[in-house]
């Protein structure tokens, strides 16, 4: 349990499921892995949403944690590069996400203290258009998206590529997101403050932290 962020210098934010939650538009997401994984196997979309279930169960099996599904479509062996253009092609945010108020408030108070970063097994194009339907697009001083990790999350060399790019000592990073074996497991086991959420009003909790709200 956080108690203290008074050494906090830099906020580390997952991007799916923590500054937005949007069951629709992560289905959209599993489709396009569905049509990608069919399509590569020359199969149905029936059978290839059958292959991608039973590989994300293998690994689950194996690593005792369900996989992003990034991480599922390189097992089948589809590149990063080839999943992300079906995303581009297929993934259209702005069917559901809109300006978001509150979020523009709880991150511009919080940027009056800290750097706001964004971590992500998105693109780059993808997180753009996403941030931008948000209205928060320029909250941020660096997006680490795929292609700058080269590797889906959790990944030990891509987490501590971020870091070094960031720079401060493990106590002035705070990292958000809203699956703690993805997003969160790296920067806890090295003593970085983490923080678990399931709804922007939880991003509220760091400003209790913080002492910007009592």
């Amino acid at each position: 349990m956080l108690t203290d962020l008074s050494e906090t210098r830099s906020i580390v934010f997952d991007l799916d499921g923590t500054l937005y939650v949007c069951p629709q538009l992560g289905k959209q997401i599993e489709e396009a892995a569905v049509e990608l994984v069919a399509e590569s196997r020359g199969v149905s979309r029936e059978r290839g949403r059958e292959i991608l279930a039973r590989a994300r169960s293998r690994l689950t099996e194996i690593f005792e944690e369900q996989p992003t599904l990034t991480r599922t479509c390189i097992e089948l062996g589809i590149e990063i590069r080839e999943f992300h253009q079906m995303l581009q092609y297929r993934v259209r945010p702005e069917q559901y996400l809109d300006h978001d108020p509150v979020l523009v408030a709880l991150l511009d108070s919080l940027r009056e203290q800290c750097d706001l970063y964004i971590y992500t097994n998105n693109s780059l194009p993808l997180s753009h258009k996403i941030l931008s339907l948000l209205g928060v697009e320029e909250m941020f001083a660096r997006l680490y998206t795929i292609e700058f990790a080269q590797a889906p999350k959790p990944d030990p060399e891509a987490f501590r590529r971020v870091l070094e790019d960031i720079g401060g000592p493990p106590e002035s990073f705070l990292f958000v997101g809203d699956r703690a074996a993805i997003d969160l497991k790296l920067p806890a086991h090295l003593g970085i403050p983490t923080l678990l959420v399931g709804e922007t009003a939880d991003l509220l909790q760091i400003h209790k932290l913080l002492g910007i709200i009592p």
